[in-house]
């Protein structure tokens, strides 16, 4: 069933491999990404000896292996090279590799190690970061040593802001940058180049593939997948705690928001518990995502970010208004939905503001309101009946010509305040146990 021995040695294989007792580090600057494969196919550069200020960076016989699991993983897996998806893949990656190259990470990088380390005579080349995307609905993403990124369509459909996405690739980059899996080498002395060689399918099928495939895989990391390592233990979960730290340290000073680690992994326990906990696949150990909500929301509140509701639903994109331009009897008219959901129609004019700048208005007050913490409690209907009180205020106000769009104005009330109820209550339910 699952190789419980060997989930720490098949984590660390895919740097080991190869390397035979290559000592790892880097030099240089680390490349910007790479989404093609021209770059990976250029020689790799000659190294140059370790010095206390490139000792970050990888070493050549880590960027080589990185290619030949890259090649591997290549072989059995479609990637997708175009589109909306995979641009934002891009774009979003090159400010988190930036981030992950700044002198405080690099210094904290070795203060945690302790490097360098006396006798290094390890080549140091640079980085190689590359952000791939494979064309499977299953959610997560895995790093490879020297710095290819893999990501899963299902992943980046998870992600429901550039925030979450961010924060996915930050905690991947460390994992890369802080060559987390030659600290889990240095822990497996012990493994043998065969049981090593004899585990690399397997995780190679696992990490991409989610699901059945990760079950045959034994559960196991592919050099840090953000996901399945949640089905490690001891040694492994202090690897991801770090990754995680790191990622909202890389993310302080970026466009991005880190509490986008906190949403994002709160999703994945919700997930988990929804699940119950069944014995296959990323979802093997429950609890352990709760940790990692608790160890994130500890992190970002000692770093001052704020993790309340309101920054919660701002940063996860994931709970909104948004207007939706319509026609109504060939009238301009708008839609108000939140979360997807239908609340109210715009159809009349007011105070100058024709139905679509109307709608607008009111989209951006909820939105303000949400942010601002609001719950259910905060929801009133008017003494009236024919506006939605948030906090006291009239957010919306139905006015007769909205009426015919819903059969009556308390009806169109009654529909926008029950909605709004409706979501909050959702948001609730859905929090992590």
């Amino acid at each position: 069933m699952k190789l419980r021995g060997h989930r720490r040695t098949a984590a660390a294989l895919l740097l080991v491999l190869s390397l035979q007792g290559t000592v790892f580090a880097q030099t240089g600057t680390p490349s910007a990404p790479i989404g093609g494969d021209k770059e990976a196919r250029a020689p790799i550069p000659p190294g140059v000896p370790t010095t206390a200020t490139n000792v970050h960076l990888p070493t050549e016989g880590e960027v080589r292996l990185g290619r030949e699991s890259a090649a591997q993983v290549e072989k059995q897996f479609k990637l997708v090279t175009s589109g909306p998806m995979y641009e934002r893949l891009q774009r979003v990656a090159r400010e988190v590799v930036d981030a992950l190259q700044r002198p405080d990470i690099i210094a904290e990088y070795r203060k945690v190690y302790k490097l360098p380390r006396s006798g290094d005579t390890s080549k140091r080349v640079p980085f190689e970061y590359s952000f791939k995307l494979i064309d499977t609905k299953e959610v997560n993403a895995f790093s490879l040593a020297g710095g290819p990124v893999y990501v899963n369509r299902g992943l980046m459909d998870a992600t429901t802001s550039d925030h979450e996405l961010a924060a996915v690739l930050a905690h991947e980059c460390s994992h890369v940058a802080f060559h987390h899996v030659e600290q889990m080498v240095r822990k497996e002395k012990s493994a043998s180049q065969k049981q090593l060689w004899g585990l690399l399918a397997a995780v190679i099928a696992g990490a991409a593939g989610g699901g059945a495939a990760v079950a045959t895989a034994g559960n196991v990391l592919m050099a840090g997948s953000y996901v399945s390592i949640a089905t490690l233990s001891g040694y492994g979960r202090e690897l991801e705690t770090e990754a995680d730290r790191i990622g909202v340290m890389a993310l302080a000073d970026t466009t991005y928001n880190p509490v986008g680690m906190l949403t994002f992994m709160q999703k994945l326990a919700r997930d988990d518990s929804r699940r119950g906990n069944p014995d296959y696949g990323i979802y093997q150990s429950h609890p352990y995502s709760n940790e990692r909500v608790a160890a994130i929301k500890k992190e970002l509140t000692t770093r001052g970010y704020r993790v309340d509701a309101g920054s919660l639903r701002q940063v996860s994109g994931s709970f909104k208004a948004e207007v939706v331009p319509m026609k109504l009897n060939g009238r301009d008219a708008a839609e108000i939905r939140l979360n997807g959901n239908l609340i109210f129609t715009v159809l009349a004019d007011e105070n100058d503001a024709p139905p679509r700048e109307r709608a607008q208005r009111i989209a951006a007050r909820l939105n303000q309101m949400f942010s601002d913490n609001l719950t259910f409690n905060d929801v009133r209907k008017s003494p009236e009946q024919s506006a939605v009180l948030l906090k006291g205020i009239p957010i919306i106000r139905v006015l007769p010509e909205d009426a015919t769009a819903a059969g009556g104005v308390e009806t169109a009330m009654d529909r926008a305040y029950r909605e709004i109820i409706r979501a909050l209550i959702v948001e609730q339910l859905d929090k992590p146990s």
